[in-house]
């Protein structure tokens, strides 16, 4: 089969094609900033003749409709699933990127072999995903796993970022993230102390997730899960602090498939269709 798989972020597009079993390298390219030169773009990178589309989307979705996805305001209740479809021939499936992440960690990533985790997907914004009895759970309205609305320090939240998200995303870090964590790696006290108390913000939200679902795994994602050499053993201790007794069993771990992670379940989402999702 020829499928392709699409993740849409904030910021980036990343593209994966599979033609007879065979994966190709993926691709990417920045977001476009209106509707029409990201539908454009998307059928570009899907290509001819495929036979099955999976889009990840940083936002809620409904049948071939985007409905909640504020990162990108222009998608908001338009048909992107059909739009698509007419343009390159092909079924499209869209999904939650948290949903779509968390079916390709457990199909081929730190998840495999789990009948049950839960995914904090910690980048632009902060969303994610639940496995339960080895089937990613939904949610009656498709939101499930939007850790980013937990409680936080500041208590309020803004029209589309709740409080954990605000607190403890990577835009948080004022956008130095990746000079912070490549400054703590050369050993530089001071960006070491800015990660160690950004770490204790995002370990709240992860010890409760930990403490109340009670999985066998807590896997953290997106743009952190590069950074995991320097933040895990921060998390680690600071999920002990926060966290219930067993919480503190939970192991807290990367994606296995780092930043590829969503790109990857959107192509497998194209070869399954709705049979992955509960």
């Amino acid at each position: 089969m020829n499928l392709v798989g699409l993740d849409v972020g904030g910021t980036a597009v990343r593209a994966l094609r599979e033609s007879g079993g065979v994966r190709g390298e993926v691709a990417r390219r920045p977001v476009p900033g209106d509707y029409d030169s990201l539908l454009a773009l998307l059928a570009e990178l899907v290509g001819e003749a495929p036979e099955a589309v999976g889009v990840g989307l940083p936002g809620t979705c409904e049948g071939d409709r985007a409905l909640f996805v504020p990162a990108l305001p222009y998608l908001r209740d338009r048909p992107l699933g059909r739009d698509l479809a007419e343009r390159v021939g092909a079924p499209v499936r869209l999904g939650l990127d948290g949903h779509l992440t968390l079916l390709a960690e457990a199909r081929e990533g730190a998840a495999r072999g789990l009948r049950s985790a839960v995914l904090v997907a910690v980048g632009t914004g902060i969303g994610g995903a639940f496995m339960a009895d080895g089937r990613i759970w939904r949610g009656a309205h498709g939101s499930a796993g939007s850790w980013g609305w937990l409680p936080a320090d500041p208590p309020h939240a803004e029209a589309g970022h709740g409080p954990f998200e605000r607190a403890a995303s990577g835009s948080a870090l004022g956008g130095r993230g990746p000079a912070l964590v490549a400054a703590a790696r050369r050993g530089d006290p001071s960006a070491t102390a800015e990660l160690e108390t950004y770490a204790v913000r995002l370990a709240r939200g992860v010890a409760a997730l930990a403490s109340v679902l009670d999985p066998e795994a807590v896997l953290v994602g997106g743009g952190m899960a590069d950074a995991m050499d320097v933040l895990g053993p921060m998390l680690d201790a600071h999920v002990a602090r926060y966290a219930s007794p067993d919480g503190r069993r939970v192991p807290v771990l990367a994606t296995g498939l780092g930043s590829h992670a969503g790109v990857v379940g959107a192509l497998l989402a194209a070869g399954i269709g709705d049979a992955w999702q509960s």
